[in-house]
């Protein structure tokens, strides 16, 4: 695997400033990634664009993961041809030797730590020195993970099914598989378990041109579920987003959980 390291000043500094960034909705930049071709037949090769951005598709940050890699149609992990980041955004290659469906992903990736202080009943980022009024200190590092499938001739599950990352999205419709009259179920779950109650935030990519803007925010269920269901094709932007006590060991108070998922509905 062909791998450029990540040197470029100005795009550290920005990823920087994004793995500190406060989850709050449509606000804060979300890692995507996203294929050339979402369906293939005769194709040898894809290529994936990977960044932060906060309209889709616009990339502003490369995702500077150290777990690239690749869910391959019979569920075993591959690896990318080649990892290319430029200032913006990082190129990816992978080869399709085989017919199934291909889980791309950015693997976990830790973004560094973060403090928040309590000062007046509300929690606010530290950057430099606590706050003389603050009355109570956290540390919190933001783990992301984004994900999308591309099918060779035919879907396969096992990529679909394969966990990655606390907080997942997991698709019970096939995400290679989606049409206008096809409702999109999926079920998310922390630590394996469903989250009831947990906001889900769809987008849809190049909707800045139309004059109706794509955003919507969909609650789970007792079960972790929720259906969506298009009114249009498209490429489209699934997000999530969840604040828990760190794992034992890691060195902080908490984690910021962020997951995406990318898909493609078609006519």
């Amino acid at each position: 695997m062909a791998v450029t390291a990540f040197t470029n000043p100005r795009a550290l500094k920005l990823a920087a400033l994004v793995c500190i960034a406060m989850p709050g909705v449509g606000h804060a930049h979300t890692s995507y990634l996203l294929p050339k071709v979402f369906s293939a037949n005769t194709e040898q090769m894809v290529t994936v664009e990977s960044a932060f951005a906060e309209k889709f598709f616009r990339p502003e940050v490369p995702v500077d993961a150290k777990d690239y890699h690749v869910v391959l149609p019979d569920g075993s992990r591959g690896e990318y041809q080649s990892i290319t980041p430029l200032k913006q955004l990082v190129i990816l290659e992978a080869p399709l030797a085989q017919d199934g469906t291909y889980r791309f992903t950015t693997g976990v990736r830790l973004g560094r730590v973060g403090k928040s202080a309590l000062i007046d009943g509300q929690w606010r980022p530290v950057h430099d020195q606590v706050p003389a009024g603050a009355t109570k200190v956290r540390t919190s590092q933001t783990e992301t993970v984004a994900d999308v499938y591309v099918s060779k001739k035919k879907p396969t599950r096992a990529p679909v099914d394969a966990s990655i990352g606390r907080l997942q999205i997991r698709p019970v419709t096939h995400p290679s598989e989606l049409y206008l009259d096809t409702p999109f179920a999926v079920q998310v779950l922390f630590d394996g378990k469903p989250l009831q109650g947990q906001e889900l935030v769809l987008d849809r990519g190049g909707a800045d041109y139309e004059e109706a803007l794509v955003h919507r925010q969909v609650t789970t269920d007792a079960k972790g579920g929720a259906t969506f269901r298009f009114d249009r094709p498209g490429v489209y932007v699934l997000m999530t987003r969840h604040r828990a006590e760190a794992p034992a060991g890691s060195g902080t108070d908490e984690r910021s959980y962020t997951t995406s998922l990318t898909f493609q509905v078609e006519e």
